[in-house]
Protein backbone atom coordinates (compact mmCIF):
# COMPACT_ATOMS: atom_id res chain seq x y z
CA UNK A 1 0.00 0.00 0.00
CA UNK A 2 2.88 2.37 0.77
CA UNK A 3 4.39 1.58 -2.63
CA UNK A 4 1.24 2.64 -4.42
CA UNK A 5 0.96 5.71 -2.24
CA UNK A 6 4.48 6.76 -3.26
CA UNK A 7 3.63 6.07 -6.91
CA UNK A 8 0.50 8.17 -6.69
CA UNK A 9 2.42 10.96 -5.00
CA UNK A 10 5.02 10.90 -7.76
CA UNK A 11 2.37 11.03 -10.42
CA UNK A 12 0.76 14.02 -8.76
CA UNK A 13 4.08 15.83 -8.64
CA UNK A 14 4.66 15.06 -12.29
CA UNK A 15 1.22 16.31 -13.19
CA UNK A 16 1.97 19.54 -11.30
CA UNK A 17 5.15 20.04 -13.30
CA UNK A 18 4.36 20.67 -16.98
CA UNK A 19 7.72 19.40 -18.18
CA UNK A 20 7.17 15.99 -16.59
CA UNK A 21 3.97 15.30 -18.54
CA UNK A 22 5.90 15.39 -21.77
CA UNK A 23 8.29 12.69 -20.53
CA UNK A 24 5.69 10.18 -19.26
CA UNK A 25 3.23 8.26 -21.41
CA UNK A 26 -0.35 9.14 -20.37
CA UNK A 27 -1.30 5.46 -20.80
CA UNK A 28 1.33 4.47 -18.22
CA UNK A 29 -0.06 7.01 -15.80
CA UNK A 30 -3.55 5.60 -16.29
CA UNK A 31 -2.33 2.01 -15.76
CA UNK A 32 -0.55 3.03 -12.53
CA UNK A 33 -3.68 4.68 -11.25
CA UNK A 34 -5.72 1.59 -12.16
CA UNK A 35 -3.25 -0.70 -10.40
CA UNK A 36 -3.45 1.44 -7.28
CA UNK A 37 -7.26 1.23 -7.25
CA UNK A 38 -7.24 -2.57 -7.78
CA UNK A 39 -4.69 -3.11 -5.03
CA UNK A 40 -6.66 -0.91 -2.66
CA UNK A 41 -9.82 -2.92 -3.35
CA UNK A 42 -8.03 -6.21 -2.66
CA UNK A 43 -6.34 -4.99 0.55
CA UNK A 44 -9.59 -3.60 1.95
CA UNK A 45 -11.51 -6.82 1.31
CA UNK A 46 -11.99 -8.84 4.57
CA UNK A 47 -11.32 -12.19 2.88
CA UNK A 48 -8.38 -11.14 0.71
CA UNK A 49 -6.66 -8.49 2.81
CA UNK A 50 -4.15 -10.97 4.21
CA UNK A 51 -3.24 -12.56 0.86
CA UNK A 52 -0.08 -11.60 -1.03
CA UNK A 53 -1.61 -10.76 -4.43
CA UNK A 54 0.49 -8.90 -6.99
CA UNK A 55 -1.25 -6.52 -9.46
CA UNK A 56 0.14 -5.59 -12.89
CA UNK A 57 -1.72 -3.39 -15.42
CA UNK A 58 -0.87 -2.88 -19.09
CA UNK A 59 -3.22 -0.83 -21.26
CA UNK A 60 -6.12 -1.56 -18.94
CA UNK A 61 -5.48 -5.31 -18.79
CA UNK A 62 -5.01 -6.44 -15.15
CA UNK A 63 -2.94 -9.53 -14.29
CA UNK A 64 -3.24 -10.97 -10.79
CA UNK A 65 -0.55 -13.31 -9.42
CA UNK A 66 0.28 -14.79 -6.04
CA UNK A 67 -1.38 -17.39 -3.85
CA UNK A 68 -4.86 -17.64 -2.35
CA UNK A 69 -6.46 -20.21 -0.11
CA UNK A 70 -9.44 -21.40 -2.15
CA UNK A 71 -11.02 -21.13 -5.58
CA UNK A 72 -13.70 -18.90 -4.07
CA UNK A 73 -11.00 -16.45 -3.01
CA UNK A 74 -9.52 -16.50 -6.52
CA UNK A 75 -12.94 -15.81 -8.07
CA UNK A 76 -13.54 -12.99 -5.58
CA UNK A 77 -10.21 -11.39 -6.43
CA UNK A 78 -11.06 -11.47 -10.16
CA UNK A 79 -14.51 -9.99 -9.53
CA UNK A 80 -13.08 -7.14 -7.41
CA UNK A 81 -10.52 -6.33 -10.09
CA UNK A 82 -13.21 -6.26 -12.82
CA UNK A 83 -15.30 -3.86 -10.78
CA UNK A 84 -12.56 -1.21 -10.69
CA UNK A 85 -12.85 1.76 -13.09
CA UNK A 86 -10.38 1.63 -15.96
CA UNK A 87 -10.09 -2.16 -16.08
CA UNK A 88 -10.79 -3.61 -19.50
CA UNK A 89 -9.80 -7.23 -18.84
CA UNK A 90 -8.60 -9.38 -15.92
CA UNK A 91 -6.22 -12.30 -16.25
CA UNK A 92 -5.43 -14.72 -13.44
CA UNK A 93 -2.11 -16.31 -12.54
CA UNK A 94 -3.29 -17.04 -9.02
CA UNK A 95 -2.29 -20.29 -7.32
CA UNK A 96 -4.77 -22.14 -5.12
CA UNK A 97 -3.73 -23.46 -1.69
CA UNK A 98 -1.82 -21.74 1.11
CA UNK A 99 1.25 -23.64 2.30
CA UNK A 100 2.13 -23.53 5.99
CA UNK A 101 5.66 -23.44 7.38
CA UNK A 102 7.31 -26.88 7.29
CA UNK A 103 7.00 -28.77 10.56
CA UNK A 104 9.48 -31.52 9.78
CA UNK A 105 11.81 -30.30 12.51
CA UNK A 106 9.22 -30.77 15.26
CA UNK A 107 10.29 -33.56 17.59
CA UNK A 108 8.18 -36.67 17.64
CA UNK A 109 7.03 -38.12 20.98
CA UNK A 110 9.46 -41.01 20.49
CA UNK A 111 12.38 -38.63 20.03
CA UNK A 112 11.57 -36.52 23.09
CA UNK A 113 12.83 -39.23 25.44
CA UNK A 114 16.09 -39.40 23.49
CA UNK A 115 16.47 -35.61 23.65
CA UNK A 116 15.94 -35.70 27.41
CA UNK A 117 18.43 -38.57 27.70
CA UNK A 118 21.13 -36.65 25.86
CA UNK A 119 20.36 -33.45 27.77
CA UNK A 120 20.93 -35.33 31.01
CA UNK A 121 24.39 -36.30 29.79
CA UNK A 122 25.47 -32.81 28.85
CA UNK A 123 28.08 -31.24 31.08
CA UNK A 124 26.38 -29.64 34.02
CA UNK A 125 28.44 -27.63 36.53
CA UNK A 126 25.80 -28.13 39.24
CA UNK A 127 25.83 -31.93 38.94
CA UNK A 128 26.02 -33.84 42.21
CA UNK A 129 26.34 -37.62 42.28
CA UNK A 130 27.10 -39.85 45.26
CA UNK A 131 28.11 -43.47 45.55
CA UNK A 132 30.78 -45.84 46.79
CA UNK A 133 34.10 -47.27 45.61
CA UNK A 134 36.22 -50.31 46.39
CA UNK A 135 39.92 -50.79 45.85
CA UNK A 136 43.34 -51.40 47.30
CA UNK A 137 45.78 -49.27 49.24
CA UNK A 138 49.52 -49.84 49.04
CA UNK A 139 51.42 -47.99 51.82
CA UNK A 140 55.03 -47.03 51.24
CA UNK A 141 56.05 -47.72 54.85
CA UNK A 142 57.43 -51.17 55.59
CA UNK A 143 55.41 -51.27 58.81
CA UNK A 144 52.07 -50.98 56.96
CA UNK A 145 50.69 -53.75 54.75
CA UNK A 146 48.38 -53.58 51.72
CA UNK A 147 44.71 -53.78 52.54
CA UNK A 148 41.38 -53.95 50.69
CA UNK A 149 39.40 -50.76 51.30
CA UNK A 150 35.97 -49.15 50.79
CA UNK A 151 35.46 -45.40 50.36
CA UNK A 152 32.60 -42.97 49.68
CA UNK A 153 32.45 -41.44 46.21
CA UNK A 154 31.22 -37.94 45.27
CA UNK A 155 31.09 -36.26 41.89
CA UNK A 156 30.76 -32.49 41.99
CA UNK A 157 30.29 -30.95 38.56
CA UNK A 158 31.00 -32.44 35.14
CA UNK A 159 31.84 -29.48 32.97
CA UNK A 160 34.98 -28.76 30.97
CA UNK A 161 37.90 -26.91 32.58
CA UNK A 162 38.78 -25.95 36.13
CA UNK A 163 36.37 -26.52 38.98
CA UNK A 164 36.13 -27.40 42.67
CA UNK A 165 36.30 -31.02 43.75
CA UNK A 166 35.91 -33.12 46.87
CA UNK A 167 38.07 -36.07 47.76
CA UNK A 168 37.78 -38.90 50.25
CA UNK A 169 40.08 -41.74 49.24
CA UNK A 170 39.64 -43.62 52.49
CA UNK A 171 42.04 -46.46 53.05
CA UNK A 172 43.15 -48.90 55.70
CA UNK A 173 46.34 -50.82 56.29
CA UNK A 174 47.56 -53.55 58.61
CA UNK A 175 50.21 -52.52 61.13
CA UNK A 176 52.70 -55.32 61.72
CA UNK A 177 55.36 -55.77 64.33
CA UNK A 178 58.95 -54.95 63.45
CA UNK A 179 60.95 -57.64 61.70
CA UNK A 180 58.05 -59.85 60.61
CA UNK A 181 55.19 -59.79 58.09
CA UNK A 182 53.09 -62.41 59.80
CA UNK A 183 52.30 -60.78 63.14
CA UNK A 184 49.66 -58.09 62.55
CA UNK A 185 49.24 -55.94 65.64
CA UNK A 186 46.40 -53.67 64.52
CA UNK A 187 44.55 -52.18 61.58
CA UNK A 188 44.79 -48.46 60.86
CA UNK A 189 41.75 -46.74 59.32
CA UNK A 190 42.55 -43.44 57.56
CA UNK A 191 39.48 -41.43 56.54
CA UNK A 192 40.46 -38.17 54.81
CA UNK A 193 37.95 -35.42 54.04
CA UNK A 194 39.56 -33.23 51.40
CA UNK A 195 38.73 -30.37 49.04
CA UNK A 196 40.66 -28.84 46.20
CA UNK A 197 40.69 -28.08 42.49
CA UNK A 198 40.53 -30.23 39.37
CA UNK A 199 40.71 -29.76 35.63
CA UNK A 200 38.26 -31.80 33.57
CA UNK A 201 38.81 -33.01 30.00
CA UNK A 202 35.27 -33.90 28.94
CA UNK A 203 34.16 -36.07 26.03
CA UNK A 204 30.70 -37.26 25.04
CA UNK A 205 30.36 -39.75 27.88
CA UNK A 206 33.87 -40.07 29.27
CA UNK A 207 35.76 -37.43 31.22
CA UNK A 208 39.14 -37.36 32.95
CA UNK A 209 39.96 -35.04 35.85
CA UNK A 210 43.44 -34.66 37.32
CA UNK A 211 43.15 -33.00 40.72
CA UNK A 212 44.93 -32.03 43.89
CA UNK A 213 43.09 -31.99 47.22
CA UNK A 214 43.97 -31.60 50.85
CA UNK A 215 42.31 -31.78 54.26
CA UNK A 216 42.15 -33.67 57.53
CA UNK A 217 42.26 -37.44 57.95
CA UNK A 218 40.11 -38.75 60.80
CA UNK A 219 42.07 -41.79 61.86
CA UNK A 220 41.20 -44.75 64.06
CA UNK A 221 42.74 -48.05 64.96
CA UNK A 222 41.48 -51.58 65.58
CA UNK A 223 43.63 -53.86 67.74
CA UNK A 224 43.80 -57.45 66.56
CA UNK A 225 43.76 -60.48 68.82
CA UNK A 226 47.48 -60.93 68.19
CA UNK A 227 48.18 -57.37 69.20
CA UNK A 228 46.06 -57.67 72.34
CA UNK A 229 47.77 -60.89 73.32
CA UNK A 230 51.13 -59.23 72.88
CA UNK A 231 50.05 -56.52 75.28
CA UNK A 232 50.43 -53.71 72.73
CA UNK A 233 47.28 -51.49 72.72
CA UNK A 234 47.63 -48.75 70.11
CA UNK A 235 45.82 -45.54 69.15
CA UNK A 236 46.43 -43.10 66.30
CA UNK A 237 46.02 -39.33 66.06
CA UNK A 238 44.24 -37.45 63.30
CA UNK A 239 46.55 -36.06 60.63
CA UNK A 240 46.80 -33.62 57.74
CA UNK A 241 46.70 -35.25 54.31
CA UNK A 242 47.02 -34.10 50.72
CA UNK A 243 46.62 -36.13 47.56
CA UNK A 244 47.33 -35.61 43.86
CA UNK A 245 45.33 -37.94 41.67
CA UNK A 246 43.26 -38.52 38.57
CA UNK A 247 39.66 -39.65 38.21
CA UNK A 248 37.94 -41.06 35.11
CA UNK A 249 34.14 -40.98 34.82
CA UNK A 250 32.05 -42.99 32.34
CA UNK A 251 28.39 -41.97 32.11
CA UNK A 252 26.23 -45.07 31.75
CA UNK A 253 22.85 -43.37 31.45
CA UNK A 254 20.77 -40.56 32.84
CA UNK A 255 21.64 -41.28 36.46
CA UNK A 256 24.50 -43.75 36.80
CA UNK A 257 28.21 -43.24 36.22
CA UNK A 258 31.20 -45.52 36.70
CA UNK A 259 34.43 -44.22 38.19
CA UNK A 260 38.04 -45.34 38.23
CA UNK A 261 40.49 -43.25 40.23
CA UNK A 262 44.08 -43.40 41.36
CA UNK A 263 45.96 -41.16 43.75
CA UNK A 264 48.87 -40.86 46.09
CA UNK A 265 47.93 -39.81 49.64
CA UNK A 266 50.66 -38.10 51.65
CA UNK A 267 50.23 -38.09 55.43
CA UNK A 268 52.16 -38.72 58.66
CA UNK A 269 50.58 -40.99 61.24
CA UNK A 270 51.33 -40.50 64.94
CA UNK A 271 50.71 -43.84 66.60
CA UNK A 272 50.70 -44.37 70.38
CA UNK A 273 52.37 -47.60 71.39
CA UNK A 274 52.57 -49.18 74.84
CA UNK A 275 56.18 -50.15 75.56
CA UNK A 276 57.28 -51.43 78.96
CA UNK A 277 54.31 -49.82 80.64
CA UNK A 278 54.87 -46.47 78.95
CA UNK A 279 52.84 -44.78 76.16
CA UNK A 280 55.19 -43.73 73.40
CA UNK A 281 54.32 -41.58 70.35
CA UNK A 282 55.79 -42.91 67.16
CA UNK A 283 55.65 -41.14 63.78
CA UNK A 284 54.96 -43.44 60.87
CA UNK A 285 55.07 -42.55 57.21
CA UNK A 286 51.53 -43.14 55.96
CA UNK A 287 52.07 -42.28 52.27
CA UNK A 288 49.83 -44.63 50.30
CA UNK A 289 49.00 -45.35 46.68
CA UNK A 290 45.23 -45.77 46.34
CA UNK A 291 43.33 -47.29 43.40
CA UNK A 292 39.53 -47.32 43.49
CA UNK A 293 36.66 -48.31 41.21
CA UNK A 294 33.07 -47.45 42.01
CA UNK A 295 29.65 -46.27 40.89
CA UNK A 296 27.73 -43.08 41.64
CA UNK A 297 24.07 -42.09 41.34
CA UNK A 298 23.17 -38.62 40.14
CA UNK A 299 20.99 -36.69 42.60
CA UNK A 300 20.64 -33.50 40.54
Amino acid sequence: MRRFARTAAGLMLCAAAWGCSAAIDPAAIADAQTAARVKTALVNDPALGGRAIEVRVALGVVTLSGRVGTQDEADRALALARSVTGVSEVRSLLQIGVTDAPASDAPTPASLDLVDELRELEPNPTLLAVGGAMGFSAPRSGGLLTRFTISPLIRLGSGQGFGPTLGFGWFQADLRSAGTREQVLSRVHVKPVMAGVSYTFAGDRVSASPSIVGGVAFNSLTVTETGAAAGVPVEVDNSFVWRPGVSIWMDMGRRLALNVSAGYAVTRLRITILEDGRLVKQATRGDTTIVHAGIAYRLF
